[in-house]
């Protein structure tokens, strides 16, 4: 699937409800978005290719990715 972390947060937020989640990118200075419906289970759009991004000032506007879910860890 090829998209980004904004499309798909927002997606998901438009027809699931729930939160749209803000935080720094690991690859970079630029913002990463995540969804949860519950704030305890989070879904983010990751890049299949993490090298890719690493070697750039500036991510790509869409990407080659996945989804990945996790859960927060208990008392965070």
């Amino acid at each position: 699937m090829r998209a980004n972390c904004l499309i798909f947060a927002v997606a998901r937020y438009w027809a699931q409800g729930g939160y749209l989640v803000l935080r720094r990118s690991r690859f970079g200075w630029w913002p990463h978005v995540l969804w949860s419906a519950d704030l305890v289970t989070f879904e983010e759009f990751v890049p299949t290719r993490v090298e890719m991004l690493r070697r750039r000032k500036l991510p790509p506007v869409v990407f080659q990715g996945r989804v990945k879910t996790w859960t927060a860890p208990e008392g965070a």
